[in-house]
Protein backbone atom coordinates (compact mmCIF):
# COMPACT_ATOMS: atom_id res chain seq x y z
CA UNK A 1 0.00 0.00 0.00
CA UNK A 2 1.38 3.91 -1.15
CA UNK A 3 1.96 6.27 1.56
CA UNK A 4 -1.07 8.41 2.77
CA UNK A 5 0.43 11.97 1.89
CA UNK A 6 -0.62 13.42 5.62
CA UNK A 7 1.92 11.43 7.25
CA UNK A 8 5.47 12.60 8.97
CA UNK A 9 7.71 9.79 7.43
CA UNK A 10 6.69 8.58 4.37
CA UNK A 11 7.96 4.95 3.69
CA UNK A 12 7.93 4.67 -0.75
CA UNK A 13 10.93 4.43 -2.36
CA UNK A 14 11.85 7.89 -4.14
CA UNK A 15 10.79 8.77 -7.73
CA UNK A 16 11.86 13.08 -7.80
CA UNK A 17 10.67 14.57 -11.28
CA UNK A 18 10.23 18.35 -11.96
CA UNK A 19 7.09 19.51 -13.14
CA UNK A 20 6.44 23.05 -15.02
CA UNK A 21 3.16 24.82 -13.60
CA UNK A 22 1.81 28.62 -15.02
CA UNK A 23 0.20 30.78 -12.89
CA UNK A 24 -0.41 34.65 -13.26
CA UNK A 25 1.90 34.80 -16.16
CA UNK A 26 4.75 32.68 -14.09
CA UNK A 27 6.03 29.69 -15.24
CA UNK A 28 6.90 27.62 -12.22
CA UNK A 29 9.81 24.52 -11.68
CA UNK A 30 8.45 22.28 -8.93
CA UNK A 31 10.34 19.08 -7.42
CA UNK A 32 8.08 16.62 -6.50
CA UNK A 33 8.50 13.00 -5.12
CA UNK A 34 6.52 10.32 -4.43
CA UNK A 35 4.47 9.92 -1.44
CA UNK A 36 3.72 13.67 -1.42
CA UNK A 37 0.65 15.30 -2.31
CA UNK A 38 -0.21 15.25 -6.44
CA UNK A 39 3.06 14.53 -7.39
CA UNK A 40 2.53 14.84 -11.01
CA UNK A 41 1.11 18.11 -11.73
CA UNK A 42 -0.27 21.02 -9.91
CA UNK A 43 -3.67 19.90 -8.02
CA UNK A 44 -6.89 21.60 -9.42
CA UNK A 45 -8.11 22.69 -6.36
CA UNK A 46 -4.86 24.26 -5.33
CA UNK A 47 -4.77 25.99 -8.59
CA UNK A 48 -7.93 27.48 -8.04
CA UNK A 49 -7.27 28.92 -4.70
CA UNK A 50 -4.13 30.47 -5.77
CA UNK A 51 -6.14 32.08 -8.01
CA UNK A 52 -9.04 33.10 -6.11
CA UNK A 53 -7.14 34.64 -3.88
CA UNK A 54 -4.59 36.86 -6.04
CA UNK A 55 -7.65 38.06 -7.90
CA UNK A 56 -9.69 38.66 -4.82
CA UNK A 57 -7.16 39.18 -2.22
CA UNK A 58 -6.07 43.09 -0.74
CA UNK A 59 -2.37 42.31 0.32
CA UNK A 60 -0.01 45.22 1.66
CA UNK A 61 3.37 45.55 1.56
CA UNK A 62 4.34 44.16 4.98
CA UNK A 63 1.39 41.60 4.60
CA UNK A 64 1.84 38.08 6.63
CA UNK A 65 0.31 35.21 4.59
CA UNK A 66 0.04 31.85 6.22
CA UNK A 67 -0.48 28.45 4.28
CA UNK A 68 -1.59 25.37 6.47
CA UNK A 69 -0.56 22.39 4.43
CA UNK A 70 1.88 23.59 2.04
CA UNK A 71 2.93 20.17 0.19
CA UNK A 72 6.06 21.25 -2.28
CA UNK A 73 5.15 24.41 -1.57
CA UNK A 74 3.53 25.35 -5.14
CA UNK A 75 0.37 27.92 -3.72
CA UNK A 76 2.89 29.60 -1.39
CA UNK A 77 5.44 30.01 -3.72
CA UNK A 78 3.75 31.42 -6.47
CA UNK A 79 2.37 33.64 -3.97
CA UNK A 80 5.06 35.07 -2.32
CA UNK A 81 6.46 35.81 -5.85
CA UNK A 82 3.08 37.44 -6.84
CA UNK A 83 3.62 39.27 -3.60
CA UNK A 84 7.00 39.72 -3.09
CA UNK A 85 6.55 42.56 -0.33
CA UNK A 86 4.74 39.72 2.03
CA UNK A 87 6.26 37.58 4.38
CA UNK A 88 5.18 34.00 3.41
CA UNK A 89 4.79 30.79 5.73
CA UNK A 90 4.20 26.81 5.04
CA UNK A 91 3.17 24.21 7.36
CA UNK A 92 3.54 20.73 6.31
CA UNK A 93 3.77 17.95 8.24
CA UNK A 94 5.15 15.25 5.62
CA UNK A 95 9.21 15.21 5.99
CA UNK A 96 9.39 14.85 2.76
CA UNK A 97 7.69 16.85 1.03
CA UNK A 98 8.40 19.78 3.27
CA UNK A 99 12.54 18.98 2.33
CA UNK A 100 11.13 19.54 -1.51
CA UNK A 101 9.38 23.12 -0.46
CA UNK A 102 12.42 24.52 0.97
CA UNK A 103 14.13 23.32 -2.43
CA UNK A 104 11.18 24.98 -4.64
CA UNK A 105 11.92 28.12 -2.71
CA UNK A 106 15.38 28.17 -3.76
CA UNK A 107 14.84 26.67 -7.64
CA UNK A 108 12.48 29.63 -7.75
CA UNK A 109 14.11 32.35 -6.27
CA UNK A 110 11.00 33.05 -3.40
CA UNK A 111 13.25 35.08 -0.93
CA UNK A 112 10.19 35.85 1.28
CA UNK A 113 9.08 32.64 1.84
CA UNK A 114 9.95 30.52 4.64
CA UNK A 115 8.51 26.42 5.85
CA UNK A 116 7.88 24.75 8.98
CA UNK A 117 7.77 20.96 9.54
CA UNK A 118 5.33 19.43 11.48
CA UNK A 119 1.87 19.47 12.43
CA UNK A 120 -1.07 22.11 13.32
CA UNK A 121 0.17 21.52 16.97
CA UNK A 122 3.66 22.39 15.84
CA UNK A 123 2.42 25.55 14.67
CA UNK A 124 4.92 28.52 16.27
CA UNK A 125 5.22 32.15 14.31
CA UNK A 126 6.33 35.72 15.53
CA UNK A 127 3.41 37.63 14.81
CA UNK A 128 -0.22 36.73 13.85
CA UNK A 129 -1.33 36.71 9.75
CA UNK A 130 -3.55 38.57 7.56
CA UNK A 131 -4.04 35.32 5.72
CA UNK A 132 -4.44 31.53 5.80
CA UNK A 133 -5.02 29.55 3.15
CA UNK A 134 -5.30 25.81 2.72
CA UNK A 135 -6.06 22.96 0.85
CA UNK A 136 -6.71 20.33 3.64
CA UNK A 137 -6.12 16.60 3.25
CA UNK A 138 -9.79 15.83 3.28
CA UNK A 139 -8.79 12.13 3.33
CA UNK A 140 -7.35 12.25 6.47
CA UNK A 141 -10.87 12.94 7.86
CA UNK A 142 -13.36 15.96 9.42
CA UNK A 143 -11.80 15.99 12.46
CA UNK A 144 -8.36 16.98 11.12
CA UNK A 145 -9.65 19.17 8.62
CA UNK A 146 -12.02 21.14 10.76
CA UNK A 147 -8.77 21.42 13.29
CA UNK A 148 -7.16 23.06 10.38
CA UNK A 149 -9.90 26.05 10.59
CA UNK A 150 -9.30 26.32 14.08
CA UNK A 151 -5.80 27.09 13.65
CA UNK A 152 -6.36 29.04 11.23
CA UNK A 153 -8.51 31.36 13.17
CA UNK A 154 -6.11 31.46 16.49
CA UNK A 155 -2.85 32.48 14.24
CA UNK A 156 -4.70 35.16 11.95
CA UNK A 157 -5.71 39.14 13.29
CA UNK A 158 -8.49 40.56 13.97
CA UNK A 159 -10.00 41.23 10.67
CA UNK A 160 -7.53 38.61 8.56
CA UNK A 161 -8.99 36.27 6.55
CA UNK A 162 -9.35 32.40 5.79
CA UNK A 163 -9.28 31.03 1.93
CA UNK A 164 -9.95 27.01 2.24
CA UNK A 165 -10.83 25.08 -1.62
CA UNK A 166 -13.01 22.24 -1.02
CA UNK A 167 -15.16 20.19 -3.25
CA UNK A 168 -18.30 20.09 -2.72
CA UNK A 169 -18.26 15.94 -2.80
CA UNK A 170 -15.47 16.28 -0.20
CA UNK A 171 -18.02 18.14 2.10
CA UNK A 172 -18.13 21.59 1.13
CA UNK A 173 -21.64 22.48 2.86
CA UNK A 174 -20.46 20.58 6.36
CA UNK A 175 -16.82 22.72 6.16
CA UNK A 176 -18.93 26.11 5.77
CA UNK A 177 -20.92 25.38 8.50
CA UNK A 178 -17.89 24.80 10.60
CA UNK A 179 -16.26 27.69 9.19
CA UNK A 180 -19.64 29.90 9.63
CA UNK A 181 -19.40 28.49 13.69
CA UNK A 182 -15.76 29.77 13.91
CA UNK A 183 -15.44 32.60 12.59
CA UNK A 184 -19.54 33.88 12.53
CA UNK A 185 -19.33 34.23 9.09
CA UNK A 186 -18.37 32.39 5.73
CA UNK A 187 -18.28 33.32 2.11
CA UNK A 188 -18.60 31.24 -1.27
CA UNK A 189 -15.90 33.34 -3.30
CA UNK A 190 -15.63 31.05 -6.00
CA UNK A 191 -17.24 27.74 -7.55
CA UNK A 192 -15.26 26.20 -10.55
CA UNK A 193 -15.18 22.75 -11.54
CA UNK A 194 -17.03 21.41 -8.56
CA UNK A 195 -14.64 22.99 -6.09
CA UNK A 196 -15.42 26.01 -3.60
CA UNK A 197 -13.68 28.66 -2.00
CA UNK A 198 -14.35 29.14 0.88
CA UNK A 199 -13.60 32.40 2.73
CA UNK A 200 -14.25 33.69 6.72
CA UNK A 201 -12.98 36.74 7.82
CA UNK A 202 -11.67 36.75 11.67
CA UNK A 203 -14.03 39.07 13.57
Amino acid sequence: MSDHYYTDQPSSEHDEKTITVRLAGHVYQFITDSGVFSKNRMDQGSEILFKTFVEQASISSGSRILELGSGYGPIIIAIGRTFPNSHCVGLEINERAYDLSRRNANLNQADNVDFIHGGLENLSIEASVDNVLTNPPFRAGKILVHQFVNTAYSQLKSKGALWVVVQRKQGAPSLSKHMSAVFGNVERVALEKGYWVLKSIKA
